[in-house]
């Protein structure tokens, strides 16, 4: 159970990462980033570092 849940939180991270890649880019470039697409960034990071922490205490 434990490797599914680590296997899980890689691809959550990879994810994660390219969506604030993408953010990034995004800003660099002069494109408009909505309000929406920075509160969908803010909560992906928010259950990025939950997962890892209960990974960490609990794995």
């Amino acid at each position: 159970m434990t490797f599914l849940y680590l296997i899980a939180l890689v691809i959550f991270v990879i994810l994660v990462g390219a969506y604030n890649i993408f953010i990034n880019l995004a800003r660099r470039k002069k494109k408009n980033v909505t309000p929406l697409m920075v509160n969908i960034q803010v909560t992906l990071n928010l259950i990025l570092i939950i997962a890892g922490l209960i990974y960490l205490i609990f794995g």
